[in-house]
Formats: C-alpha cells, sequence, structure tokens
C-alpha cells in the first residue's frame, strides 16, 4: 500500500475508516491521531485542531462527505515536518501508518469557532 499515491491512500483510509476515526475524535480532548498518507500525515475532528495549533503553517481542508453527515476538517502536515517534530517530542505511539501525539487539553470554545470558520461556505450535500 506505501506504494500509493497519497490522494490514494487518503481515500483508502476515508472509506475503510472514517466512522472510527470520527468515533475516536468525539471523545479527544488532549491527542492527535495522525494518520499517513505517503508523503504526508492527516488528522480530522479536534486532531485537526490540535496539529493546527501545533504546526501552524499546516494545509487545512473542510471536507463533506457522503458517508459522514456533518462537515469535517482534515489538516495535514509533511512527513518532514513531523519528522523534524518528534526529534524534540515523545510520541505515545509510533508506528508506521499511525502516530499518536498528547498535547494540552481541548479549549472546545476555541475549537467550535474554528470548525464553524473552517467549514463555513461547504456545499450541502443533496
Amino acid at each position: 500500500m506505501s506504494s500509493l499515491p497519497s490522494g490514494i491512500r487518503l481515500m483508502n483510509l476515508l472509506r475503510d475508516h472514517l466512522t472510527e476515526i470520527m468515533d475516536r475524535e468525539r471523545a479527544n480532548l488532549n491527542s492527535i491521531h495522525l494518520y499517513c498518507t505517503g508523503s504526508y500525515w492527516v488528522s480530522f475532528g479536534r486532531s485537526a485542531y490540535q496539529l493546527r495549533r501545533v504546526f501552524p503553517d499546516s494545509e487545512t481542508t473542510p471536507l463533506r462527505l457522503f458517508a459522514y453527515p456533518f462537515p469535517i476538517v482534515m489538516v495535514s502536515v509533511t512527513d518532514r515536518s513531523l519528522r523534524l517534530y518528534a526529534r524534540k517530542h515523545i510520541l505515545r505511539r509510533d508506528e508506521t501508518d499511525y502516530k499518536l501525539l498528547t498535547v494540552p487539553g481541548l479549549p472546545m470554545a476555541d475549537y467550535h469557532v474554528w470548525h464553524a470558520g473552517e467549514v463555513e461556505g461547504l456545499p450541502q450535500l443533496t
């Protein structure tokens, strides 16, 4: 699977694990769950907000997917950026396709404002 392009790996991740990922995010208060898509690592929901706080230059992508009833925000960082970060920080889990970072508690009000701003203007699914 590692030879697949990042976009295909992302599509496979969303197809096969979206419900599991979003269930995990509903209870997430102090972690960043990262999933490998090749040369990028992606996070969703509350993890995405926390990742954006750690990596202000990361890429933010709002998504509306048929498989999930609510808009989702995805944040991605390059593999290189994450490797540099990991040199100075302990990863709670450090696997080939999944990494877990511990971060300070999630300010829920700030998260909700951020999420609403990121998904504003997304078209409604019909």
